[in-house]
């Protein structure tokens, strides 16, 4: 056979249509009319492909060996033409040859066979095959490719073409590979761990540089920025990543950020990757994104404060790009960690960048999750605030625990102001009774933040920012402050929380350590609760609890003299009151307020929000006669008259002083009066002849009434020490009564239908009875948490 073989008519009708292909004179180039007999042959016996190929491969390294290019050329201009010809099962085989002629150029130092290897597997990278081949693998390609990214020639003409060459051939095994699951797993670490630091490195070499029309498919690819190309074949590999590999090309992303120092704040490159990674990744799989961000922070936390801050300024503007998707379903997880961080900064050097980038990312988190969420993360914060303040007081732990406290505090303002309140009952208890708290016990600059805090929960038309010390009727009105009535969800916040509040507004006004900004920080939390829920009793009370703490500065002045604490409480009751006075829209409630006002720039300009309130004022008291210091302080009886008459106004309320409870942990209201109602048991007797006897011994089941009702809803509640009394009571008899005794005694006589629901409502511990006003001839309000 080999010796047929030398004369051209016996040899193989395949090998005499490849020579066919070649010219006589190799720089006239491919023949076309043979070439064209030679694909139509290829079509119609497919089973000859692979010999073919053979038989070009062999040409084509003989050629190379002796180095005639022309032919070489020749060749491979004729495989990418039968290559996009033939699509036939066959074609496998001739895949094999093929790739061994692009892998024989590719090892050449011609950048010229470096060009035209390059090419034809870009070409080939662009075909779908029919069949998918098991045994194929790019090893080779990938490890060459990514070294021509890394191509140091001293040309510079030179080192960017073979640079380019690289990045196109990534770019094919990426395209030839990572959508088809039966090809070679180009997501393996060793793959990867080339290819991105391949394409980041690209990209690094001109980071400034983007996708210009020279990228178009009808330009000349030579003529294409290597780091522009690089960029896309970037977005192509992670807009086709899965869940399951995702991480896979995000580590070497990470490592080769270290490796080469592109954290740094004055080097933009790592936020110009990130963001082109997090534009291209699906938007289900970007919270990957941020876990593996702050997964890498956690493994450098001895690294310099400049470059983790680096990190969070990456996570800053990559977390807005896909939204709320950004995060993920472990919210709490991610807030957690950064919380983390804080302690590790508190427990260090105090007010380091890296502290305010940890505050900041804590916004830009915060900004993308829904409402309901932001809660819940300030829930966490601040009962994490309250536990560290409350140990450092056990412990006098202060310095640290102080330090971060204060840091949790800066992170919750900048989670509330991205937090919009719809409906106040959104304040939860669990969030509402730490921050109280906090925002009684702490520092006054801590006390400060959770002021602010909690006036942003409450303000729901946004009145916070419009808010200003006033002096008179005409500065409230040019505020344009927007009111809005108490909604249908608003019922449960009323009755359960707002004692809370109004408890703590008293307790924190008395703060003898106040500052200027307490006050008037105090003075816009309650007037954004009124103007957020226009009701005429939270106009009552708030309006008595600045009588209250009116008289609390009077009583001050008496003992110690003109303080700037009396003139700081005078100044900001006074700037709510003229609040109250506008939302209640009764003009003389206002002009009483006015009148008031008025007396005191004439007689007490101390008073005054000007001067009080201000810290750039140093204004000297001066001394207020007695005959002048009824006219410069509010009077309940005034106020009483003012409202006299007026529908709505429960004006019997400002005769009777505010009284708060003012221990912090009991400081809900309702939690309070639930446990009263708890307290009132209830005893069975196993006599049949004695019904339900209530613990006073008066009043049996058949007797119940509505006025017994009342009696026993409105029974004063009992002391803490009345409580624990009848507690222990109760303990010695369960320990002391025989057991016969005992088990009577909780297996009572059935009662009728009557006594079933008043012993369940005595029993819930649940249960929360309104406020009622005995004078009135309606039935009390009951109210189940």
């Amino acid at each position: 056979m080999s010796c047929c073989s030398c004369f051209s008519a016996l040899r193989p009708q395949y090998k005499r249509l490849v020579d066919s292909i070649y010219p006589a004179n190799p720089e006239d180039g491919l023949v076309r009319s043979e070439m064209e007999k030679l694909t139509y042959y290829a079509a119609s016996a497919p089973e000859k492909l692979d010999r073919i190929g053979d038989y070009l491969a062999r040409r084509l390294t003989r050629d190379m060996a002796r180095k005639r290019e022309m032919p070489v050329v020749i060749a491979m201009e004729a495989l990418n033409q039968l290559l996009l010809a033939c699509h036939a099962q066959q074609i496998n085989l001739f895949v094999e040859s093929f790739l061994k002629m692009v892998a024989t150029l590719l090892e050449s130092d011609n950048p010229e066979f470096l060009t035209l290897g390059t090419n034809s597997f870009e070409k080939f990278s662009e075909i779908k095959e029919d069949t998918a081949s098991y045994h194929r693998r790019y090893d080779f390609f990938v490890s060459k490719f990514s070294s021509m990214c890394h191509s140091q020639q001293k040309n510079s003409a030179i080192r960017q073409k073979v640079q380019l060459h690289g990045v196109r051939g990534l770019r094919g095994v990426i395209r030839k590979t990572v959508t088809d699951e039966l090809q070679v797993n180009i997501w393996e670490k060793q793959h990867m761990d080339k290819i991105i630091p391949s394409l980041l490195y690209s990209m690094q070499d001109d980071p400034d540089s983007s996708l210009t029309e020279e990228a178009s498919p009808g330009n000349n690819k030579n003529n294409v920025n290597h780091s522009a190309l690089a960029e896309e074949a970037l977005r192509e590999l992670f807009s086709r990543a899965t869940f399951a590999n995702v991480s896979a090309a995000l580590v070497p992303a990470l490592s080769h950020m270290d490796n080469h120092n592109l954290w740094g704040p004055k080097n933009g490159f790592a936020i110009k990757s990130f963001k082109v990674i997090m534009y291209s990744i699906q938007a289900q799989y970007s919270h990957v994104v941020v876990k593996m961000l702050l997964d890498h922070l956690d493994e450098n936390t001895k690294e310099d404060d400049d470059i983790k801050a680096s990190m969070l300024q990456v996570l800053c503007i990559i977390v807005p790009i896909p939204s709320s998707a950004a995060i993920g379903p472990s919210v709490l997880d991610v807030f957690n960690r950064i919380s983390k961080h804080l302690r590790l900064c508190a427990d260090s050097k105090p007010h380091s960048k890296f502290e305010e980038a940890l505050i900041e990312t804590t916004g830009v988190l915060a900004a993308v999750v829904p409402d309901y969420q932001k809660l819940e993360t300030m829930t966490f914060y601040v009962n994490r605030a309250n536990e560290v303040l409350h140990n450092s007081e056990d412990l006098n732990e202060t310095d640290t625990d102080q330090n971060f406290a204060h840091l949790l505090l800066l992170c919750l303002v900048q989670i509330a102001k991205t937090y919009h309140c719809n409906n106040i009952s959104n304040l939860t208890v669990t969030l509402l009774e730490p921050l109280l708290k906090v925002a009684f016990s702490a520092q006054p600059g801590d006390r400060l933040l959770a002021q602010s805090l909690l006036a942003s929960l409450l303000d729901k038309n946004k009145n916070y920012g419009k808010l200003e010390l006033v002096s008179h009727q005409r500065e409230v009105e040019a505020l344009k402050l927007i009111t809005s009535t108490a909604g249908k969800y608003d019922g449960d916040f009323l009755e359960r929380r707002l004692p809370s509040i109004y408890n703590w507004l008293y307790g924190s006004y008395t703060l003898e350590t106040n500052t200027i900004a307490n006050f008037t920080s105090l003075y816009k939390c309650a007037a954004v609760l009124c103007l957020s829920i226009v009701s005429h009793d939270v106009i009552m009370d708030v309006t008595r609890i600045m009588l209250a703490v009116q008289s609390v500065a009077v009583d001050s002045i008496s003992s110690s003299g003109m303080t700037h604490f009396s003139c700081g409480v005078l100044a900001s009751t006074s700037c709510c009151l003229l609040i109250l006075a506008h939302v209640s829209a009764v003009p003389e409630f206002q002009h009483y307020v006015n009148q008031v006002i008025h007396a005191r720039e004439k007689f007490a300009p101390q008073f005054l929000p000007k001067n009080a309130l201000d810290s750039h004022v140093n204004h000297k008291p001066q001394k207020l006669s007695s005959e002048n210091a009824e006219k410069v302080y509010f009077n309940s009886s005034e106020i009483y008259n003012a409202l006299k008459g007026r529908s709505g106004y429960n004006i019997e309320k400002l005769t009777r002083p505010f009284q708060a409870n003012l221990q912090m942990d009991t400081l809900s209201s309702d939690a309070q009066r639930s446990i009263d109602v708890e307290s009132i048991n209830i005893e069975f007797s196993v006599d049949k002849q004695q019904s339900v006897v209530m613990e006073d011994g008066t009043m049996s089941a058949e007797n119940i009434t509505y006025e017994y009702l009342k009696q026993v809803f409105y029974k004063p509640p009992m002391s803490k020490e009345e409580r624990l009394a009848k507690q222990k009571k109760l303990a010695d008899h369960i320990r002391s009564a025989p057991f016969e005794q005992l088990l009577s005694e909780m297996q009572p006589d059935p009662v009728d239908s009557t006594q079933k629901l008043v012993s369940q409502l005595l029993e819930d511990e649940d249960l929360y009875v309104q406020d009622y006003d005995l004078e009135s001839m309606e039935y009390p309000s009951i109210y189940a948490y």
